[in-house]
């Protein structure tokens, strides 16, 4: 599914809202073998002056009028995403009905995911 400016704009800027210390945040807005549509994702780099950097991707697509969220390391979320390139999907929501309900879904993986190694 394809957006509208006004709707792209507004997708950016609830995200942009959700996740404050990510940053270059980019999207794209056709279909293609990557993707089913538009696409938004920002990057957070760990050590970004250290010489092992480690990349990490909240990605938000979607898919015919739904929306999933992912958590993903090395390249933000596509359909060709490989451990063999260096990227991998480490989380992923449901199918929503919302950019903000994907947004809360994964906020809540997320937390689960660190809370377990935290032992919160």
């Amino acid at each position: 599914m394809l957006l509208t400016e006004n709707e792209i704009n507004a997708a950016i800027e609830t995200v942009k809202a959700a996740f404050p210390n990510l940053s270059n945040w980019q999207y794209q807005n056709t279909v293609s073998s990557e993707c089913p549509g538009f696409s938004l994702w920002g990057q957070f780099v760990l050590k970004p002056d250290g010489p092992w950097t480690k990349d990490f991707f909240i990605t938000f697509y979607i898919y015919q009028v739904q929306w999933r969220g992912s958590l993903t390391v090395g390249q933000h979320a596509y359909f060709w995403s490989s451990t063999e390139e260096g990227d991998s999907y480490l989380l992923n929501t449901e199918l929503c009905d919302s950019l903000e309900t994907a947004i809360a879904a994964l906020k809540a993986e997320i937390s689960r995911l660190f809370a377990a190694f935290l032992a919160l």
